[in-house]
């Protein structure tokens, strides 16, 4: 979980007044987070938060901020996200960037104090947006300036990487961008990033100097900020927009509470974006929800009428409006976390405090158990570790991109997420064998052979007459990677894995996208097909990155159980 590191007086400034160590341990709670150490000497403070659903309060602006309101200070006036932006303050976006790292966003901040422990702050939220929420750069990278040195319009362009070169921070010599990428820390830590691409991004001035190389290093002219500034420019590219413009609100929002007057920029592209070509930055990401109260007392458990529920919500800075028996909650303009009345139930619960809440005893005593379903999925684990393989644990949630262009399958056909946060987690998996490929893709450095399984959920659509819905089904999938591996090693696995799940495979010949032609083969399981095993075709090995002959299945574990369970029944 994140950690916060951050100075007490640093923190009672931005929180407006004194507080004491009793209290700060109370109100944490608001903000999910506990107080792990306190230097007394030094007022170093350790903050480790315990959810991570809600970027803008990892950073000690964010918890201070969601203090404020609690005290009754409210959490502060961010009117500048609907201001206009600067009439000369823009960028201006080269069409080359579009298959390569197309959004950007930006704002500048006159007026702020930048001090040894506010600058540490700032960056230390830059770093860990960039680190957690933007993947380590590669969704995300944020860059901080000293905007009194800039000469505006701002320009975001795609250059080669021979061809531009720039002192970068930490270095007294200019380097190509390919020498960066081969010399410098950050450019060796985050190359990877911009593999493959023949040009590479660059942000300019209007005068031709160099800001920054994202999403590697900013120039030492341009892109070094030192205590005693009082105005910053700040801005974060990426290869997702939605995520881009939310972590770009966060800053935002961070610059005003330390007195930063925060000045709109007008972001202008070649190409259609999701907002458009011509975007104001910081831009407000939340939407609103409107919530019923006889939900929030269902969920809760609690009896709660419409003025305790605005109370609490307000106290928790949200804005409540009523325009009829339900009550619509606008969160602040920097989070994008509303997308469910139960976000408002949450911050109800965490508002009243959970300590408000009676406990129940219940009412009935029951003796929990196993299903037949999970003591089939532990069987197969079991079986899959005895012969040798390791187990993998990869998120449901994953990109469409994994899904189906890697895989070298025909778009279409997943689930997908309407308004989902990011591209990583744009769809539900309705295969594990992408999963296993994204493992070993990041294993090629481990002895081999590598045998690696995992058994969990997928989410397939179905058809039943004309109405279409989704399925939950458990898939059991192991890969086998080696020099030497081929389609009878692994049919050795599985012939194995079935018998003792009760069921001998019978293999029929199919062809699949992903799997090399002609070694490729359907499971049947008593009559039914239950899944699909091969040698995965080279192809998806490069778009993968994995350089070793792999062959993997997939089996349907809930298809198979059933296959089972009607031949035995037949049987008896």
């Amino acid at each position: 979980m994140p950690t916060i590191t951050a100075f007490k007086n640093d923190f009672e400034g931005l929180l407006g007044r004194g507080i004491a160590e009793p209290e700060l341990q109370s109100l944490l709670g608001l903000c999910k987070a506990e107080l792990k150490s306190m230097d007394e000497a030094t007022g170093e403070m350790r903050i480790e938060l315990t959810d991570t659903n809600r970027p803008d309060l990892w950073c000690i602006e964010g918890v201070a901020r969601q203090m404020r309101a609690a005290l009754g200070s409210g959490i502060g006036d961010y009117g500048f996200f609907g201001s206009p932006p600067g009439a000369d303050r823009r960028i201006v976006v080269d069409p080359s960037l579009m298959g390569i790292r197309p959004f950007i966003a930006g704002f500048e901040a006159e007026g702020i104090s930048v001090t040894s422990e506010s600058l540490k702050g700032i960056i230390e939220v830059q770093e860990k947006l960039c680190e957690a929420y933007g993947r380590r750069r590669k969704s995300i990278a944020i860059g901080v300036y000293n905007s009194g040195k800039i000469s505006w319009p701002v320009n975001y362009d795609a250059v080669n990487p021979e061809g531009w070169s720039f002192t970068p921070l930490g270095c007294a010599v200019p380097m190509t961008l390919r020498e960066i990428l081969q010399r410098h820390p950050k450019g060796v830590e985050y190359g990877g990033i911009l593999a493959g691409l023949g040009e590479y991004p660059i942000l300019y001035d209007a005068e031709g100097l160099t800001l920054s190389f994202p999403p590697i290093i900013n120039s030492r002219d341009l892109g070094e900020v030192s205590v005693g500034d009082a105005s910053l420019f700040v801005e974060a590219t990426g290869t997702d927009q939605r995520q881009v413009i939310h972590a770009l609100a966060i800053m935002a929002a961070n610059m005003a509470d330390r007195g930063g007057r925060i000045t709109r920029c007008t972001v202008d592209y070649p190409f259609d974006t999701p907002l458009g070509r011509s975007v104001a930055t910081p831009c407000d990401v939340a939407g609103h929800v409107d919530l019923d109260p006889a939900l929030l007392s269902r969920s809760l458990g609690i009896e709660a009428g419409p003025e305790e529920i605005a109370d609490a919500l307000v106290r928790y800075g949200l804005r409540v409006e009523r325009p009829g028996q339900a009550l619509r909650v606008y969160p602040p303009p920097f989070r994008a976390d509303y997308m469910h009345p139960c976000d408002a139930v949450e911050d109800f619960a965490i508002s009243r405090g959970f300590a408000a809440f009676e406990p129940e005893m219940p009412s009935d005593f029951t003796v929990g158990g196993l299903s037949r379903e999970a003591d089939f999925e532990d069987a197969a684990r079991e079986l899959l570790a005895g012969f040798g393989f390791e187990e993998t644990f990869s998120n449901v949630l994953t990109s469409t991109d994994a899904l189906r262009s890697k895989m070298h399958i025909p778009p279409g056909g997943v689930v997908e997420i309407e308004n989902a946060m990011s591209a990583t987690f744009a769809a539900a998996r309705d295969s594990i064998i992408p999963c296993l490929l994204d493992v070993e893709s990041v294993s090629i450095k481990a002895a081999y052979p590598h045998r690696i399984f995992e058994v969990g959920e997928v989410c397939a659509i179905e058809r039943k007459g004309g109405a279409v819905a989704s399925a939950t089904r458990v898939a059991a999938a192991a890969l086998v990677a080696d020099g030497r591996v081929s389609f009878s090693d692994l049919h050795s696995y599985l012939a194995l894995l079935l018998h003792y799940l009760g069921a001998d495979p019978v293999l029929a010949p199919c062809e699949r996208p992903f799997l090399i032609p002609g070694r490729a083969a359907e499971i049947l399981a008593r009559g039914r097909k239950v899944g699909v095993m091969g040698e995965i075709h080279p192809a998806v090995l490069d778009d993968w990155g994995v350089k070793t002959p792999a062959a993997a299945f997939e089996i349907d574990l809930t298809a198979l159980m059933a296959a089972v369970q009607s031949g035995t029944a037949a049987e008896s």
